[in-house]
């Protein structure tokens, strides 16, 4: 198997996108996969889902899951498409979210680990800045309030907790019944709880 199937096949890459170089850079520890659309092939508005004419590409960069001792980058042509309603927008790419830096297995690697481990015990293991790890913790917390059910809430609970052993507190409003965190807000203030409501 040649390094650019064996690539695509551990990246998941599918048509009409494809892997057209794998590059080692070992001096920098690296392995950089380079990524392009087929020539072919017709790209979508992600905001509306509309078929639309090219615009042009930008040169994007994502760390993925590590190969071996080597740190394994994505490079990707990505296009940029003229959407009647939308203007010119970035079409999504199937390996990452819109606005991260990193793969979609590399930022579930890092909420695993997040679930076992401080976040600077995490930085250090994974060789990311604090900001890093904070961007990948707010996008699962988004995809996670997506797809929380609504349902009406019969009892609430509604507690303060303080951080470390500090006077820095949250207010947390939970759903007595299902058990699950409604709202986290901070300070422990009257407009706090407000801002729930």
């Amino acid at each position: 198997m040649r390094d650019k199937d064996l690539y695509a096949q551990i990246l998941g890459i599918e048509s009409p996108w494809q892997v057209t170089e794998v590059e080692l850079n070992s001096s920098g520890g690296e392995v950089i996969v380079h990524v392009k659309p087929k020539a072919s092939s017709t790209h979508c508005c992600p905001t509306c889902g509309k078929e639309s004419s090219g615009y042009d590409s930008r040169t994007r960069r994502w760390r993925h899951l590590d190969t071996c001792q080597y740190k394994t980058i994505l490079v990707a042509e990505v296009p940029r498409v003229t959407c009647k309603e939308h203007g010119v927008v970035t079409v999504s790419v199937p390996w990452a979210e819109p606005g991260s830096g990193f793969t979609v297995l590399f930022e579930a690697l890092v909420i695993d680990w997040l679930k076992e481990a401080s976040i600077s015990a995490v930085s250090r293991l994974m060789n990311l800045s604090w900001n890093a790890i904070d961007g990948i913790m707010q996008r699962a917390v988004e995809r996670g309030l997506s797809r929380r059910e609504v349902h009406s809430v019969t009892q609430i609970g509604v507690d303060e907790t303080a951080f470390k052993k500090r006077h820095d507190y949250v207010t947390v409003v939970s759903d007595q019944e299902e058990g699950t965190v409604l709202f986290v807000g901070d300070d422990r203030k009257k407009a706090t709880l407000k801002s729930w409501v």
